[in-house]
């Protein structure tokens, strides 16, 4: 996609050129290339292609050579392609890890990261049976949406917690929704102490969505996994026994994080 074609899209052009140049000094013939040689293989104006090569460098994402006025490809582009590395085969891991759950509880799960003030489907499995939830991969939903949501909020430090609720507010989107703030925040307060969070036909009605975290060596939450329950297809009589259960095998796909 040219960066004129992204331009009416979105609202950052510096970063779609950004990205042009990067791409440009990818391609092994131009893999050196002075100022000049950039700027015309780009198309981008010459002294906004010089402002943005200068932070690319000062970042470590380009080098210069002084000698040959030439830029190429930093160092710090290694750290972030083996950082996707990992991530994809984290992956690959998890939804092992999800495809038992799915078996477990009979129903969907899906994986599920944290961006902004949203959650996002990154990966998800179906049961083997004729009643399962539709998700899509890349689906978002803000942070005050589900279990999923509360389990987020629930690891935030209060001060950013209560900054994102004054964005987003509290939306009832059922008539099961708790939408007073001192109660939902109260149960925020259970939530990190129990482990798990619970909605019960909170943001879909007949949808019962048990959530659990995915933690980093350091404690900290990095995904969160979601069962989502047809409730006129599978009752739940112990949430906690059947969290138990999905607790043993989140916690061997944690120690990979």
């Amino acid at each position: 996609m040219r960066t004129d074609d992204v331009e009416h899209k979105y609202s950052a052009p510096a970063v779609v050129y950004a990205f042009d140049i990067l791409t440009f000094l990818g391609k092994p013939k131009n893999k050196k290339s002075t100022l000049t040689e950039i700027s015309n293989g780009t198309g981008l104006n010459r002294s906004t292609c010089y402002r943005i090569l200068q932070t690319l460098v000062t970042l470590k994402i380009l080098l210069y050579n002084e000698e040959t006025k030439k830029f190429s490809l930093g160092p710090y582009l290694i750290v972030l392609g083996n950082r996707a590395s990992e991530l994809i085969d984290y992956m690959a891991i998890a939804k092992d890890y999800m495809e038992k759950i799915s078996e477990l509880t009979e129903s969907t799960c899906g994986l599920i990261q944290r961006i902004g003030d949203e959650w996002v489907y990154i990966e998800k499995t179906n049961p083997k049976s004729p009643f399962s939830l539709s998700i899509n991969v890349g689906q978002r939903f803000p942070l005050n949406a589900g279990a999923s949501g509360k389990l987020f909020l629930s690891y935030m430090p209060e001060n950013e917690r209560n900054e994102i609720l004054d964005r987003i507010g509290l939306k009832k989107y059922t008539d099961n929704t708790t939408s007073e703030r001192e109660k939902y925040i109260g149960e925020l307060s259970t939530i990190r102490n129990q482990g798990y969070a619970v909605s019960i036909n909170e943001h879909f009605e007949g949808i019962t969505g048990l959530s659990f975290p995915i933690e980093n060596k350091l404690g900290e939450l990095e995904f969160v996994i979601t069962v989502f329950i047809i409730s006129n297809f599978k009752k739940v009589e112990n949430f906690d026994q059947l969290a138990h259960e999905i607790n043993k095998i989140i916690k061997d796909l944690s120690s990979f994080f």
